[in-house]
């Protein structure tokens, strides 16, 4: 008995020992992100989305199994799973080290196009708290900058990285991305904080590094003083920096502080006196202070230099618009073009190049001109004519003096008489050339339109043989759907939009457009309409055509994920095309053409790094130094991981002979990791070359 008393207590000893673990479980799975925060449906729901995350074959019975399983979860408990709540419910899995449940979300998150930048920033969050290599990480946070340059976290999250693992070089350039990019001041305080830390005087490159982030916080902080002070002193540690000094000019200049812009822009033509950009700064800077003559002679110069200098004609524009009139003012900006004469068409060409500077009241005056030149011609013209006929009548008139008679003075009433109905005739005639003309150009404009829709009909004839031949079976059946739809009246702009897509299915694009149009006209403020233009536009290759249309999708629904994404990708293509362009005409040693082709790219898109890159390559084959060292500055200031910007501007310095700023550049190219043996191997040895010398 006493036995048995026993059993049984060491069974209730057991039984609690089981509760009271199963409760210290539950608490474990509940506590974590705040008091019974889990709850046991949150808990299946993460557990099956942990399971899907190990499974890697997708078409495995398992896989597809298990996400019946979650779908059906899903359904059943009715969970919200649009974006925003999978978001903050990722961040919550991340609270609690779910990894893999979380990781299963941003996957299937990246796989449909949404929130790609911000979820490769949060896998490497999960990656950094899994004690995973410091590269896999880095990796995960460069790869949600590829998709959103803006994102101002992953770049600090990377720059913080960079600086845990003592990679300075890098980590500095990324924190300096990040001021860049952000506005928000604690983030901003946060890494002065870290900035004044870290500014040590063993490392003079850091501190120079660090002294300029410190000056671009200052500046955004509004604190401009402190900002001119930090910039000075990085410059101080290292007078070579050319980007630091124009950068530090052109701040003095926008705070309409001129003489110490023109000071800074001295100090750098001491090294570079034949830089065109340069130049036009301090002439710009003259002009702000009411030097005009110097600020003329600069802008001479450059025109002499570079006659093709359109900075340099607006430059000597902006002096001469309140002093002189259109004629003379084209006459001073062409000094240098022999037998230049002023007409018409010099002046509405100027009128268009103002128009491309924005100076819509310049070309409007430059306009009226021209059109006050035709009109002085037709004058003339005029005057020429009555100068003849009334030669020619006074000619008449001496052939009959001989005969003095009461007709003859009728004769000079009706010779009066004609040369009033001579003025009318030329006026009627002027007036009806101008009807003509106008009669022309409606005609002309008729006639394209023909010729496009006559265009278009070939087009839409070979894309239906080309289509028909590929798969007639698909074709016969999309032509059933389109029957239909083309027998619906009326037809409102979402039929049409019906009819263009399936045109699109049958392989038949151009018809698409025109029926996007005919939707569009119905509706005119449906961004979707715009953006399925721009994506057939896309898909025709006609990226201009493509990119206007979704920039007004975009403007008519700011929250047009598709249209922005496309418009993005759109742009790439743009600046591909452009880089193309510009490096066709660089092989043929054509440096001009290839310039003014990135010049204009650079207007449209200001922080593209590759343009400035390729720029960079266009001013080192001109032999401009200076102005390729500040484009490759610019391009790494928007792109920290662009190596060959790093390789390229220790080249540029090598040139120069500052060995101790290629160093740098160099040091900083290996930082960034990149792959090309050859180039590494290179510069491995370029840096223990130069190394040796100044360390």
């Amino acid at each position: 008995m006493k036995k048995v008393l026993e059993i049984e207590f060491l069974n209730k000893i057991k039984s609690k020992i089981k509760n009271l673990i199963a409760l210290f479980i539950f608490f474990q799975l509940t506590t974590v992100s705040g008091v019974f925060a889990q709850t046991p449906k949150n808990y299946e729901f993460d557990l099956i989305r942990a399971e899907l995350s190990t499974i890697k074959d997708k078409n495995s019975p398992q896989y597809k199994k298990t996400k019946q399983r979650l779908d059906k979860f899903i359904t059943q408990n009715k969970i919200d799973y649009s974006t925003k709540a999978r978001i903050t419910d990722i961040e919550r899995l991340i609270k609690e080290q779910k990894f893999n449940s979380a990781i299963y979300e941003l996957n299937n998150l990246i796989e449909n196009n949404t929130e790609i930048s911000l979820c490769y920033m949060l896998l490497g969050d999960i990656s950094a708290k899994s004690a995973k290599p410091p590269k896999k990480t880095a990796s995960y946070y460069k790869q949600s900058l590829q998709y959103n340059q803006d994102n101002y976290l992953a770049s600090y999250k990377l720059a913080k990285l960079y600086l845990k693992e003592n990679k300075n070089i890098l980590g500095i350039e990324y924190l300096k991305y990040t001021i860049q990019k952000t506005d928000n001041e604690e983030l901003l305080k946060e890494i002065e904080y870290i900035i004044q830390n870290k500014i040590t005087p063993e490392n003079k490159y850091d501190a120079n590094n660090l002294y300029e982030a410190l000056g671009d916080i200052y500046n955004k902080l509004g604190k401009k003083d402190a900002s001119y002070i930090a910039y000075t002193k990085a410059i101080k540690i290292n007078p070579n920096d050319i980007f630091l000094k124009y950068y530090l000019a052109d701040l003095f200049f926008c705070d309409c502080k001129d003489e110490q812009a023109i000071s800074v822009y001295d100090d750098i033509l001491k090294d570079y006196p034949n830089d065109t950009m340069i130049k036009i700064s301090k002439a710009k800077s003259y002009a702000n202070t009411g030097n005009l003559l110097s600020a003329e002679k600069e802008f001479r110069e450059i025109l002499t230099q570079n006659p093709n200098s359109m900075q340099a004609k607006y430059g000597l524009y902006k002096i001469y618009e309140r002093k002189y009139t259109p004629d003379n003012i084209l006459k001073k900006i062409n000094f240098n073009k022999e037998n230049y004469v002023v007409n018409q068409q010099e002046c509405l060409t100027f009128a268009k190049f103002l128009d491309e500077m924005n100076d819509e009241k310049g070309a409007k005056n430059f306009r009226k001109y021209a059109q006050k030149l035709e009109e002085n011609e037709k004058e003339k013209l005029l005057a020429q004519k009555k100068a003849t006929e009334t030669q020619k009548l006074k000619q008449e008139q001496r052939n009959i003096e001989k005969k003095e008679t009461p007709k003859t003075i009728k004769k000079e009433e009706n010779n009066n008489k004609i040369l009033t109905e001579n003025e009318k005739k030329q006026l009627k005639q002027t007036i009806q050339k101008e009807k003509e003309k106008q009669e022309q150009l409606k005609k002309q404009k008729q006639q394209q339109e023909k010729l496009q829709l006559e265009k278009e009909k070939k087009i839409i004839q070979q894309e239906r043989k080309k289509a028909i031949s590929k798969d007639p079976k698909k074709y016969n059946e999309y032509k059933l759907t389109l029957d239909k739809y083309l027998k619906m009246n009326p037809k409102d702009s979402s039929i049409y939009v019906a009819i263009a897509n399936t045109y699109k299915l049958m392989g038949e694009p151009t018809s698409a457009l025109q029926n996007y149009r005919e939707a569009q006209k119905l509706n005119p403020t449906d961004s979707d309409i715009y953006y399925n233009i721009g994506l057939t536009y896309m898909e025709l290759n006609s990226f201009i055509t493509a990119k206007a249309n979704l920039i007004k999708a975009v403007n008519l629904n700011k929250e047009n994920e598709k249209a922005i994404k496309l418009l993005a990708f759109v742009n790439q293509k743009i600046i591909t095309q452009i880089i193309n362009n510009a490096y066709s005409a660089y092989e043929k040693k054509e440096y001009l053409k290839a310039s003014s082709i990135l010049d204009n790219g650079i207007k449209d898109y200001p922080r593209n790094s590759q343009m400035l890159y390729y720029r960079a390559l266009v001013y080192d084959a001109m032999d401009r130094n200076a102005a390729q060292i500040i484009d490759l500055q610019k391009a790494i200031e928007y792109d920290p991981g662009y190596y060959m910007a790093y390789y390229q501007l220790a080249k540029a310095y090598e040139k120069i002979k500052d060995e101790k700023s290629a160093l740098v550049a160099y040091e900083k190219f290996l930082s960034t990791e990149p792959e090309e043996k050859d180039l590494i191997d290179e510069v491995q040895k370029k840096v223990i070359t130069l190394g040796a010398k100044y360390y």
